[in-house]
């Protein structure tokens, strides 16, 4: 996972690209850095989704759920 597309929370349909530095699974953390420049900054969250704000702007991003396994039948 090298960039991911994070939703503005208080803008609809307004996104922005950051590229993930570090996840701390621990910490539940992401560092993330907006490509072209030198801003880095933190998202929290519980697995499913993160936020944080830069600038003054909330962000969230989803993380994609695991596919489930197909259950295999037993004969």
């Amino acid at each position: 996972m090298n960039e991911i597309i994070l939703a503005d929370a208080d803008r609809e349909g307004e996104t922005m690209t950051a590229r993930v530095i570090r996840y701390d699974q621990e910490q539940r953390r992401l560092e993330l850095a907006v490509p072209n420049t030198t801003v880095v900054f933190t998202l929290y969250g519980d697995g499913d989704r993160f936020t944080g704000a830069l600038g003054g702007r909330s962000y969230y991003w989803d993380a994609p759920r695991a596919e489930s396994a197909k259950k295999r039948v037993k004969r």
